[in-house]
């Protein structure tokens, strides 16, 4: 029976090797629904993946158990590694996948079951641990109808693309080329189409970068999202889908404030958790000023130092800063 990943969903893929051995995971698609009159730009992000050794990834005809697939797409074969210094491309970020509907190659993906092969490269042929397919569905609808003998009608010219600017914060993207996102710092995406129709957002990574409408997310301070923005055309254009990836950054946690006054005698209170809920750690240079926990209190006229810290994490860095206090009458 055919399995049917949803795109939206991590892909962990039927494993030639017993999944306890496969370590490399990915995200992205789309996987169902595939043009079948023409090819499709696959987008995957990986994770997990092995540093020792690189990675092929490849459309095939799905193999028996047990077996690496006989037939297969090698004209769009990829070579990814995290070491590129071999010729090898990438394995972090967007990484895009052409796949067709298998006649170039010998197949028919319309009558047999067509997908992702993932193994290992050159440098270890006989290890098959990370062996995985991932099956891909086709558009039976998309499918060329059969030849008819009679005199056909000619088919209309198609309708030109319609156009997509996008911008995010302000800042325009460029389709398939990666931009930036930190972690818990929304972008909002704004697009115009050519056509005045309303564009649609899709994240292939949601458990990355979810998104809300017209609003993108990163969950986490690194990795890699995608973000595909659709229009729907109209009755003069097509429809047009473009990627967007955005690799994610950590956040930075900064003070509110970094100088205030306070009189002598007097006290102030300060944030005691940073916008990360992290405890801030407030200490004092300086003997006009007395500091407990996030209370300060002026003791002698003249200004101190008050030094801010946090811990930090993978998703944001630690805070260290400077609070600059005058002490007055």
């Amino acid at each position: 029976m055919k399995r049917i990943i949803s795109a939206a969903a991590l892909i962990l893929g039927v494993a030639i090797a017993p999944a306890s051995f496969a370590s490399t995971s990915l995200q992205g698609g789309p996987l169902t629904g595939l043009s079948f009159d023409k090819p499709t730009d696959i987008h995957l992000v990986f994770a997990n993946y092995p540093t020792n050794h690189g990675l092929y990834v490849l459309e095939a005809v799905k193999p028996a158990a047990g077996s690496r697939p006989t037939m297969t797409n090698a004209a769009t074969q990829l070579w990814l590694s995290s070491d590129t210094s071999q010729g090898a491309k990438s394995i972090k970020g967007d990484v895009v996948l052409t796949v067709d509907n298998g006649h170039s190659w010998g197949a028919d993906c319309a009558h047999q079951e067509c997908g992702i092969f993932i193994r290992l490269d050159h440098a270890a042929t006989g290890d098959t641990s990370e062996d995985q397919f991932i099956a891909l569905t086709f558009d039976a609808s998309t499918a060329p109808a059969p030849t008819s003998t009679a005199s056909a009608a000619p088919s209309a010219a198609p309708l030109p693309v319609d156009t997509l600017v996008v911008t995010a914060n302000g800042k325009t993207l460029t389709e398939n080329v990666p931009g930036a996102i930190t972690y818990r710092t929304p972008l909002t995406f704004v697009v115009t189409t050519g056509t005045s129709t309303t564009a649609t957002l899709k994240s292939y990574t949601p458990d990355l970068c979810p998104v809300n409408g017209n609003v993108v997310e990163a969950l986490k301070g690194s990795g890699a999202c995608d973000i595909a923005v659709t229009s729907p055309g109209d009755g003069t254009h097509a429809s047009k889908t473009a990627h967007f990836p955005l690799i994610l950054a950590p956040a930075v946690q900064s003070l509110t404030t970094t100088s205030l006054a306070v009189k002598a005698g007097k006290s102030l209170s300060l944030s005691s958790t940073t916008a990360f809920g992290e405890s801030i750690t407030y200490k004092s240079s300086s003997k006009n000023c007395m500091v407990s926990k996030s209370s300060i209190k002026g003791v002698k006229l003249g200004t101190c130092a008050i030094t801010a810290t946090a811990p930090g994490t993978a998703n944001y860095g630690a805070l260290k800063g400077n609070i600059v206090v005058t002490v007055k009458k």
